[in-house]
């Protein structure tokens, strides 16, 4: 199975591998994990790889910290784009929002240096473990949600991003000729969450269009209900 994927990589992925890992790096849920995998599985060296992956993918870590939230707010007012809007914002404030009480978490208001230490430090954590809806993007986005100043998100992040991409080296290091897999669990982890993420969004959608129309007619039933009033008097 792994000789399959590592074929099937080689024959689908046929232009420059270090434009393709570089490019690999930076689309969502992929990242690094999938880029370093891929540049291996290419014939790149390992260590090459795990540099160029990494500072690739750092390319979106100014744009989302600068203009996550501002971009979001335009979308929101764009009625083909606001459920997708709010999906996603549903998803980074929802992280926020549990960072933000873990960090408060038996500390005193006044302690302001320690809450934003524990900040930086879960952002770090979360962008370094190399797990599903982990990475700069999604570390990118909380912290922008966090309104954690650029001075400590973004070392967090750069830092934290390498860590994750020297795992996932090591790892396609010791699983040898088993490393493909890594690329096939990715691929199959993005297309259910693009499914899951799509899903949820139109469940959202329908439940607002459902509420809406509730809304519009108890309105009228109230409307009906005055108008019959006065006709009665």
């Amino acid at each position: 199975m792994t000789e399959a994927i590592t074929n099937w990589l080689q024959n689908t992925f046929t232009a420059d591998p270090y434009w393709l890992t570089a490019l690999i790096s930076v689309i969502p849920m992929i990242e690094v994990r999938g880029a370093i995998t891929l540049g291996i599985n290419l014939g790149l060296n390992p260590w090459i790889t795990w540099l160029l992956a990494c500072v690739s993918a750092l390319i979106v870590c100014p744009i989302l910290l600068f203009f996550l939230i501002p971009v979001l707010k335009i979308l929101k007012k764009v009625k083909i784009f606001a459920s997708l809007a709010d999906g996603l914002e549903d998803l980074f404030l929802k992280k926020a929002e549990k960072i933000e009480a873990e960090s408060h978490e038996g500390v005193t208001e006044t302690a302001k240096n320690k809450i934003i230490m524990r900040k930086t430090v879960s952002i770090f954590l979360f962008v370094a473990i190399p797990l599903p809806l982990t990475g700069v993007w999604t570390g990118s986005a909380i912290a922008a949600f966090l309104d954690l100043k650029y001075k400590y998100s973004v070392p967090a992040i750069v830092l934290g991003n390498f860590v994750s991409g020297l795992i996932i080296t090591l790892l396609n290091l010791v699983l040898g000729e088993h490393s493909p897999l890594i690329f096939l669990i990715l691929l199959i982890f993005v297309i259910v969450s693009v499914i899951s993420l799509i899903t949820a969004v139109l469940v959202k959608q329908r439940k607002k269009e459902k509420k809406s129309a509730e809304n519009f007619n108890e309105r009228e039933e109230k409307e009906k209900a005055l108008e019959n009033k006065c006709l009665d008097k």
